[in-house]
């Protein structure tokens, strides 16, 4: 019976995560999930392997153990099947789970505290991207990690076995490939052992020493953006972020997104009582010198501080760690006030109860958004496959696609992933998305008027629509060649080039290649025809891929040219890595209606068995 006990008492939170969160086993891809997914047809050789775990993707991280290897494995061996992908999110979450309990039971000496802890954690409505989203796996790798690594610390300051601290180590520094967080765990390490045992402050601050590696490095060798929504705003934003991530944990402020409607003063009513009952805690037993709680408060403001300074890229899977603090902090509040007097046990209850009441419900809504997004990701990517499977060789056009299902889907080329080229949506379909230009310009996903109507009427192309009812793609070429002359009677040269589809091929002058994949070698010297800018300032954008044999003598020059006028030199240094050169438009061409852009580098070489003079790879070309 007692062991009976023990099993329970361990497995009933992560069943009670099962029981919420079961539809996110059934979440498939959708957003950077296609960009990850990628990763495996870059690995033409073994030696590509080591640039595409460690070299820097978005931001300048190195994300290797949660983004890097989990997709390349999980993909090479189940390809688009994602139960996998779920099964492994899902079985270090129920390890996260045990780990919160067994910490949480050391914290506070209770056993029922370190019971609630983790199911509170769990009944948040902040994990659900967490755990329904596979990009997001980081963020629970990264909480495993963390976790890990203050429980053996926990375990070291009891015990003082050397093996403790070794393992503390080990997890800290496995941590740094899974999330650049993990920069923060030693000042949460030091801060405990400055409460627990001052006499070991010194080997704690030997922690410091990776953080400022890392910290110095990222901040002097990775370029930090300008602008977009990863730019830093270090002002007093950073207390509104902190507050509404605050406000986002105990849910009170999100219940309107299930439906639950409160008074107007409800959401700051229920957020300032929960605020008050948790801090009121920390304050009591820190007047009576035991500081435990209020680290506990200090550990969601130190996981956060990273991401603080975003103003503008607020996501509630950044709380997947911070909220364990706060979590213990109320388990242990509702394992005191089960000896405490009637009012006290009241209270309790009632704040439990709303939270839970407001939490639930909303983290429901947000598991079933993920999973209805996802599924119709699938039938929207499935169905690009089938449709290029009937139609080979043909550009497949969209018309009618939801506007949401652009972002999480079409924004990041899933099309790529199951080896479909040239999908573009319509111009009125293009029209018809929410623009987010911090993301992505929708013209650039979209194929002009002019070549549209050629394709379709050339037979090179074919139009479906997503249909929202069923889901699923439509095929609607015979009433888009009806209605093509009307439609898309625009006369002008679309303003770019997708140098790797032949849809954009009468755009190409001397000087090119035949198409490879996704990308066109040119010569040393090639042209293409774009419309002239419409106003002053626009800008001649190269975009492609520069083999390691061009630099291997030194910078390659690239020199640009708009209707016989030099528009610039360009100089390119990094072997085997993607480049984007901008260039002015000479004044001379604004208004014209096309622009003759000749593009000339200062070698070429000769691969082995192939005879021609090679250049540069390019993607795109445009002028904006």
């Amino acid at each position: 019976m007692r062991r009976a006990a023990q099993i329970a008492y361990w497995a009933a939170p992560s069943l009670f995560c099962l029981a919420v969160y079961w539809l996110g086993l059934k979440v498939w891809f959708q957003q950077d999930d296609f960009a990850w997914l990628t990763l495996n047809d870059q690995l033409a050789h073994p030696s590509d392997l080591w640039p595409l775990l460690f070299s820097p993707q978005a931001q300048g991280t190195v994300r290797v153990l949660s983004e890097r290897l989990y997709f390349i494995v999980l993909d090479s061996v189940f390809g688009l099947n994602a139960l996998p992908f779920r099964l492994v999110a899902f079985a270090t979450q129920f390890a996260n789970l045990i780990l919160v309990a067994l910490i949480a039971k050391r914290l506070t000496g209770s056993r029922l505290a370190g019971f609630l802890a983790p199911v509170l954690w769990t009944a948040t409505n902040t994990l659900a991207g967490a755990l329904c989203w596979n990009s997001a796996y980081n963020q629970i790798l990264y909480t495993f990690f963390l976790l890990a690594a203050f429980y053996c610390r926990l375990i070291w300051l009891e015990t003082g076995r050397r093996r403790w601290a070794a393992l503390e180590w080990a997890a800290f520094l496995l941590g740094f490939g899974t999330l650049e967080i993990i920069v923060v765990y030693p000042v949460i390490a030091i801060a405990y052992t400055v409460i627990e045992a001052r006499n070991r402050v010194r080997p704690a601050l030997w922690l410091l020493a990776p953080s400022i590696c890392y910290g110095l490095t990222h901040w002097f060798f990775i370029p930090k953006p300008t602008s977009g929504p990863y730019h830093m705003y270090w002002d007093a934003s950073i207390l509104k972020t902190l507050w509404t991530y605050w406000e986002w944990m105990l849910g009170f402020s999100r219940a309107y997104l299930a439906g639950i409607r409160l008074p107007q003063w409800g959401p700051i009513a229920g957020t300032l009582a929960m605020t008050a009952a948790l801090a009121g805690f920390a304050l009591y037993h820190a007047h009576k010198r035991n500081l435990k709680p209020l680290l506990l408060l200090f550990w969601f403001l130190v996981l956060l501080a990273p991401v603080a300074p975003l103003r503008d890229h607020k996501s509630d899977y950044y709380l997947t760690a911070p909220v364990v603090g706060p979590a213990i902090l109320a388990a242990w509040g509702l394992a005191s006030a089960r000896s405490s007097r009637l009012v006290i046990r009241f209270v309790a209850f009632l704040l439990v109860a709303s939270f839970l009441a407001v939490s639930m419900p909303t983290t429901r809504i947000i598991v079933r958004w993920h999973y209805d997004t996802s599924r119709r990701a699938k039938n929207l990517v499935l169905g690009l496959l089938r449709a290029s499977q009937l139609h080979p060789g043909k550009a497949i056009l969209l018309a009618e696609v939801p506007s949401e299902l652009f972002w999480v889907t079409l924004y990041n080329k899933p099309n790529l992933v199951v080896g479909v080229r040239d999908v573009y949506l319509t111009p009125e379909a293009a029209a018809a998305i929410e623009p987010h230009p911090e993301l992505a310009e929708v013209r650039d996903y979209m194929l002009p008027a002019a070549l549209a109507r050629t394709a379709l009427e050339s037979d090179r192309a074919v139009v479906y629509a997503f249909d929202p009812a069923e889901e699923k793609l439509r095929n609607v070429t015979g009433r888009y060649r009806r209605l093509a002359a009307e439609l898309w009677v625009e006369p002008e040269l679309p303003d770019k080039i997708e140098a790797g589809s032949q849809v954009f091929a009468s755009q190409l002058g001397p000087g090119w290649y035949q198409v490879e994949g996704l990308y066109r070698w040119m010569a040393r010297q090639a042209e293409v025809t774009l419309r002239g800018p419409q106003a002053p300032g626009a800008k001649i954008i190269l975009e492609g891929y520069c083999p390691r044999q061009q630099v291997k003598e030194g910078p390659l020059e690239v020199v640009v040219r708009a209707g016989g006028i030099l528009a610039g030199r360009g100089w390119l240094h990094s072997p085997d890595a993607a480049f984007k050169l901008e260039f002015p438009v000479p004044e001379a061409l604004v208004g014209q209606p096309k622009a003759t852009v000749s593009i000339e580098v200062s070698r070429t070489f000769r691969a082995a068995g192939d005879n021609r003079e090679l250049g540069l790879v390019f993607g795109k070309i445009s002028i904006r």
